[in-house]
């Protein structure tokens, strides 16, 4: 698209050039390069209005931005673009390049826990079939800025869209339903992830089932059967329905848990080797396939790209060396630390089992209840040490007690001090899970463990 276009139909006004053309969106000016429609929005931390000349210097070639700031004069060949309202005006340009787009294949990806992962290796799938056909969700672009943004990136060549839809506050995921029109929803779990912004899990499952809000007869719902939320998810949906999740059915025949290693799968007669470890993982992939089923994928192409699916970054990523590092510290509640500590309760170390942990936040009236289960939960896996962090860990310290926790639990309030405590703790050999909230930053730790045993 080019400038001319793009104030057109964001209703702004136009200074510089008009034939400046875009192929991408980015609310960062840091990530700016050649060819790119840079969104000025104002943040909690920041103002974009304020980096709107760095933008152009990193190589965008038009602006968007809040027509009431004081606002640079475009460079020769570049374009500002004022709009009332940058984000609202975004999100229509966004819609209004899905709608020129009507045999696009969208397949919108929201639950509780697993989205990227899955949506990662539903895309190793489609890539080997389509290859670059393919647009697909980047870094955790899920959210009322990220999808827009995403589908800024459409061209005509893409067939198929893979659009992970996260959700922060109400209506949201209503709101990207609206502008992306999936054709097929995929639900991986309902979880507690969020709920205190919610008040309730009911509440939590019908900002999910939202995904289904733009819905008609030949949208396609995906769930886990053994979801307890299915019934509710699916309340009113006009489409059809394919559930996921159950093993001797649609080709999943059986596995084998190679711990740190992933799975051995059968499927459809063929031994697949599937490097991400958890059962979690393996659920995921179940989704992913069918999703890739309802596409139309072929085997040869799901069996390629369950192979070729690795760990995300932070979530589940295994790190090898003297100290086994398993990295998952981009979120945390109780479902994905339970799946977490099944997850390493399986692996073959030769040293000990090491948590530490870090807060579980946005759970509300739920923290109280959801922290003592998680001392329970750690009661009852037995690793040989907890390291906590964070003021309100200190319940899961109790809880954990209370249970007969019988290891090591400390609390700690310094990311510094925790981080000397690792170093003189650990040890060649043993197992660290670290699992947090993405504001606890705990990767922040993981150079200091990785070395451990090196020097």
């Amino acid at each position: 698209m080019n400038a001319g276009g793009i104030a057109e139909i964001a209703d702004g006004t136009l200074i510089g050039n008009p034939d400046a053309e875009v192929i991408r969106g980015r609310a960062d000016s840091r990530l700016c390069r050649t060819g790119d429609l840079f969104v000025a929005l104002k943040g909690e931390r920041s103002d974009g209005n304020l980096y709107i000349e760095a933008a152009w210097a990193q190589g965008a070639e038009v602006a968007l931005a809040d027509e009431t700031k004081n606002l640079p004069k475009p460079p020769a060949s570049k374009a500002l673009i004022m709009v009332n309202d940058p984000l609202h005006s975004l999100q229509h340009l966004a819609g209004y390049l899905r709608s020129r787009m009507p045999k696009l294949r969208v397949v919108g990806i929201t639950g509780s826990n697993g989205k990227t992962t899955t949506r990662e290796i539903l895309a190793a799938m489609l890539l080997d079939w389509k290859g670059n056909s393919i647009l697909v969700s980047e870094g955790n672009y899920n959210s009322d800025i990220g999808l827009p943004l995403t589908l800024l990136g459409l061209e005509k060549h893409h067939e198929i869209a893979v659009l992970e839809m996260g959700m922060n506050k109400r209506g949201e995921i209503a709101l990207l339903a609206e502008i992306a029109r999936p054709e097929i929803g995929l639900v991986t779990n309902i979880g507690s992830a969020h709920v205190g912004k919610l008040g309730s899990m009911e509440a939590l499952a019908a900002e999910k089932r939202d995904i289904f809000s733009m819905a008609g007869p030949s949208t396609v719902a995906i769930i886990n059967g053994n979801e307890i939320w299915k019934d509710f998810l699916l309340v009113n949906f006009p489409g059809k329905v394919r559930l996921f999740g159950e093993w001797g059915k649609k080709g999943w025949e059986s596995y084998e848990d190679r711990g740190a290693d992933g799975f051995e799968l059968l499927r459809n007669g063929r031994y697949i080797d599937f490097a991400l470890a958890g059962y979690h993982n393996l659920i995921n992939a179940m989704g992913a396939v069918e999703a890739a089923n309802t596409l139309g994928v072929p085997e040869e192409s799901i069996v390629r790209g369950l192979a070729a699916a690795r760990s995300v970054s932070n979530r589940s990523e295994i790190k090898n060396g003297p100290v086994l590092l398993v990295q998952d510290a981009y979120n945390a509640n109780p479902e994905s630390l339970m799946a977490a500590l099944d997850m390493v309760s399986k692996f073959r170390v030769d040293g000990r089992r090491v948590v530490v942990l870090g807060e579980l936040l946005e759970l509300g009236r739920h923290t109280d209840e959801a922290l003592n289960m998680v001392g329970r939960a750690l009661a009852e896996h037995e690793p040989n040490s907890v390291l906590l962090f964070g003021d309100s860990l200190g319940v899961v310290r109790e809880a954990a007690l209370a249970a007969g926790f019988g290891g090591e639990i400390s609390l700690y309030l310094e990311i510094d001090e925790l981080g000397r405590a690792l170093s003189g703790y650990l040890k060649s050999g043993d197992l660290v899970l670290l699992k947090g909230s993405r504001s606890n930053e705990l990767e922040r730790l993981s150079e200091t463990i990785v070395k451990i045993g090196f020097d």
